[in-house]
């Protein structure tokens, strides 16, 4: 069994990659990669998840991976290791839910709630359901065809931050606990270490009593939200922020001090000194007086606000065409499978549009590629304005675009069809000499009674879109599938 990141005997391909994160490491004198152990039975993934570990850095540090092909080799590591401060896990290795056992294992067994597990599979449809995440206490869950390095990246600095939020409180409360124990003197002593060291700290960090007011805070603490030196101590959350208490803070205070849970970690948002809203993730634990009597609540925050803008911005990215803002294809059909089940288990009506810009390419090749995006901007935002709410409207590729119409029959789809061919017939566009005009050519459909699959219907309006065009184009067809 190998605990650490070295390959197998004869594996050159994973040994020259190990070689490479090595002579990496060489140049961090000061500062070791962050050990990241790869729990997956399939080789290849270890070799791409080196590869990407491999251009990695937070703050000042590097990655390295260790590898784990199986559920047993993982336990065997992370028996003899302490450092490995996050863990991506695979599902299937040697049973169905040999990931699972695992981190069940980690969590009950060896007791390492730090180590921060983010599971991958291979099966992006199969996600684990909620009570899963929670009773195993895994902390994200990824899809190994979603984790490009971008999302690789993104996924472990943030498991790394709240590892190290972890980490830094439990060494503050085994300083705190050791120094219970001595004489006054150490105590005193231990004291006024533990404020200078909770004062240095760069996130805002406090201390509660047993009836919920605070007895200490540090200098971030104060400058996040304002306050002088004493301004809060002997008050408690609600009497301080009153409106702005996020709801989860007294239920986590309540349930660190009855026991019912070890450690608490949330994301909520509050407003800081400037009335600005932040996006922070709580950590807190209790702090004991005699090693189990809690004493009170140790809590720290982390301004999480730029990770969240960054994950809106790739979510954005990731559903949106950046040419006319509306879904793109991989968007749009997941929508609509949703869409078509919510018909199909309510008996409602859906219907889909399939329309093609007439001689776009014709277009193109006369005024150039940067007018043709100027149009099919301008064609979007005008049949956007056709639209309901409800309706989604998809760009398919090129000139190509599709709308689901939820409730909609087929007689109502194809009115919609026919506005949306005169609005845009009726569009001019000043970007040419003497203006620029276009034409689409539509295909109308409608679900079937008992139909479930959306391909079929997105499949009908394309043949029916097609005899538009080879009727003459500018001009709508229906298929109604009977």
């Amino acid at each position: 069994m190998n605990s650490d990141s070295s390959p197998p005997a004869g594996d050159s391909g994973k040994k020259r990659l190990n070689l490479r994160a090595a002579k990496a490491v060489d140049g961090d004198r000061d500062l070791p990669p962050w050990p990241i152990l790869v729990v997956d039975d399939d080789p290849q993934v270890h070799g791409m998840t080196a590869v990407l570990l491999r251009d990695f850095r937070f703050k000042d540090r590097g990655f390295i991976p260790v590898s784990a092909h199986s559920a047993a080799e993982a336990r065997t590591i992370l028996e003899n290791r302490s450092d490995i401060p996050v863990m991506l896990l695979d599902v299937v290795m040697e049973t169905d839910h040999a990931g699972l056992s695992l981190a069940q294992v980690v969590r009950q067994e060896l007791g390492n709630t730090r180590l921060r597990i983010i599971l991958r599979t291979g099966q992006p449809g199969e996600a684990p359901e909620r009570e899963v995440m929670l009773s195993y206490d895994i902390n994200d869950y990824r899809s190994k065809t979603e984790l490009t390095a971008q999302k690789l990246f993104t996924a472990l600095v943030g498991a790394l931050r709240s590892w190290i939020d972890i980490d830094t409180i439990e060494k503050l409360n085994a300083t705190l606990e050791a120094r219970v124990l001595e004489r006054t003197h150490a105590l005193a002593e231990a004291q006024a270490f533990s404020e200078r060291l909770v004062e240095l700290l760069p996130n805002p960090l406090w201390v509660k009593d047993l009836a919920g007011h605070y007895r200490l805070y540090n200098r971030a603490f104060r400058e996040f939200f304002g306050i002088e030196t004493q301004s809060w101590l002997g008050y408690s959350a609600e009497e301080v922020l009153g409106r702005h208490l996020p709801p989860e803070e007294l239920e986590s205070d309540c349930r660190v001090l009855e026991g019912s849970s070890r450690r608490e970690e949330f994301e909520t948002q509050i407003p800081d000194c400037s009335g600005r809203n932040r996006a922070l993730l709580v950590t807190k634990a209790a702090l004991p007086a005699d090693g189990v009597v809690p004493n009170g609540i140790i809590g720290m925050a982390i301004d999480i606000s730029e990770r969240k803008n960054l994950e809106r911005e790739l979510r954005r990215l990731a559903t949106m065409d950046p040419l006319t803002g509306i879904a793109n294809r991989r968007h749009f059909t997941a929508l609509a499978h949703q869409e078509i089940e919510r018909a199909h288990r309510y008996d409602l009506p859906l219907s889909v549009i399939m329309l093609d810009v007439d001689f776009f390419k014709t277009v193109n090749d006369s005024w150039g590629h940067a007018i043709g995006d100027e149009l099919l901007k301008a064609l979007t935002a005008t049949m956007a304005e056709q639209l309901r709410e409800v309706d989604v409207l998809g760009r398919m590729g090129g000139e190509e675009f599709a709308v689901f119409l939820p409730q909609t029959s087929l007689e109502g789809a194809t009115q919609l069809a026919e506005r949306l061919r005169t609005a845009v017939a009726a569009l001019h566009l000043p970007v040419v000499e003497g203006g620029l005009r276009t034409t689409i050519s539509l295909g109308v459909t409608t679900r079937l009674e008992g139909e479930t699959l959306f391909d079929h219907l997105l499949s009908r309006a394309d043949r029916a879109m097609y005899q538009a065009k080879q009727m003459g184009r500018n001009r709508v067809t229906a298929e109604s599938g009977q």
